[in-house]
């Protein structure tokens, strides 16, 4: 991936979007095994010590939906694919959804139709949660209300960031070869995503 072309496109989308150095981005951290692969969200969570972990759209949705994975059974294969890879499977939710579980914003628009191209899963977010719980991840409450404003999309392989006070979407793009998920309509899926919820069109993409 090329951080000046992701730029170029989204500066093309109206969005204002720069690239930057690792060097210029201080809380850049390297995940751990107790790092979970969970929403880009921006929030606190109530597993604060599982953050080290690449930040995906949904988490483990990511994939499912990249790939067009719209049943309980597929989920949970995947589920046990990211814990094999060294990762913390999980989906979440927040304390103003009813349910709680589907306080996830990128879940909201896909099981909702609300994404272009992609087919809504068979399942609801209860039935997500429990699936992915039973095969072994976990489900993560976040708090407070979505207060982003910067979406950073980084590029540097083996690292992330932490929710911060001044909250940031969390896109770690390196991670999505391991997964076999093409980076270009992943990227735009982000930025369409962010877009349907009233997020910030800024964007920072940090390069090695």
């Amino acid at each position: 991936m090329d951080a000046e072309a992701i730029a170029e496109v989204l500066n093309s989308l109206g969005w204002e979007a720069e690239v930057v150095d690792r060097a210029e981005v201080p809380d850049l951290l390297d995940v751990d095994e107790q790092g979970m692969m969970k929403c880009v969200d921006g929030r606190m969570s109530d597993h604060p010590d599982g953050m080290r972990g690449p930040k995906t759209l949904g988490g483990v949705y990511a994939i499912a939906s990249s790939r067009g994975v719209g049943d309980l059974a597929g989920l949970q294969t995947i589920v046990k694919e990211v814990a094999e890879a060294g990762y913390v499977p999980s989906v979440h939710g927040d304390e103003h959804a009813e349910p709680a579980s589907m306080g996830c914003g990128f879940f909201k628009l896909w099981v909702t139709g609300q994404l272009d191209g992609l087919e809504p899963p068979a399942f609801d977010a209860e039935q997500g949660r429990a699936a992915v719980v039973e095969a072994g991840g976990v489900y993560e409450q976040l708090e407070g209300d979505h207060a982003e404003s910067v979406v950073m999309i980084n590029l540097v392989e083996g690292t992330t960031l932490a929710p911060a006070a001044e909250q940031r979407f969390v896109v770690d793009a390196w991670v999505l070869g391991q997964f076999e998920i093409d980076a270009g309509p992943y990227l735009a899926r982000a930025a369409e995503t962010v877009t349907k919820l009233n997020g910030p069109k800024v964007a920072r993409i940090i390069k090695g």
